[in-house]
């Protein structure tokens, strides 16, 4: 079994970096963003967002301008500071160490991951790392996930992916994808009971996962 995992807020303690910034300007501009905006606002690659929230939200910037808002912050974050969730490190070890086979699937631009999981020591636990910056799809799309399988050379039921997002969650499943929705309050609490529904298993943490139990799901 290959174990597909998402990084931001499954891995890494990073959904704030994003989020902030994002809810700052929301606030200012008074947009809410509804339930559809916000899966499809997640799914997006950092240059995408940026262009959806000139284009949507902060109309009078020019996208230079909010790639500079977010920019700097942003990098220097993943690049220095970003800590993994609890128990993340010694959880991904052991699995490396009993034979698995582990990729990162996530929606941050590649060089950001690379940054952050190489100062944690934690890149050479991953065969690849999938990102919709170096590759025309996202999370949410059906092709982004056959990417990944297509990658190891197997179906969907032979895979399980570790998420905190209940699109990505959505669109693995249409692949046979087994999945398992970790929690990451407050950031996925409004969506947390859909989760439940969807997921063939919810844990609270990543060092919560028994591999025991997923073989059976």
């Amino acid at each position: 079994m290959k174990l597909l995992f998402d990084c931001d807020g499954t891995i890494l303690d990073s959904m704030h970096i994003w989020l902030e910034p994002v809810d700052r300007l929301l606030k200012e501009y008074n947009y809410n963003l509804t339930t559809e905006e916000k899966g499809h606002f997640e799914a997006l690659p950092f240059n995408d967002t940026i262009k959806w929230l000139k284009e949507n939200v902060c109309t009078d910037k020019s996208e230079e301008e909010v790639y500079n808002y977010f920019s700097k912050t942003i990098e220097d974050a993943y690049k220095n500071h970003l800590l993994p969730k609890d128990g993340a490190v010694e959880v991904l070890k052991n699995l490396k160490n009993e034979g698995y086979d582990m990729c990162i699937c996530s929606s941050t631009d590649k060089f950001h991951l690379v940054n952050a999981l190489t100062r944690l020591e934690l890149i050479d636990l991953f065969d690849f790392i999938l990102t919709p910056d170096k590759f025309p799809y996202k999370k949410s799309d059906r092709e982004y996930w056959q990417k990944a399988l297509d990658y190891y050379k197997i179906d969907g039921k032979d895979a399980v992916l570790f998420d905190d997002a209940l699109y990505a969650i959505k669109a693995s499943k249409k692949l046979g994808i087994k999945t398992v929705g970790i929690k990451d309050f407050p950031h996925n609490k409004n969506e947390w009971e859909e989760i439940k529904k969807e997921a063939d298993m919810v844990i609270d943490n990543i060092k919560d996962i028994d591999m025991e139990k997923i073989k059976n799901l």
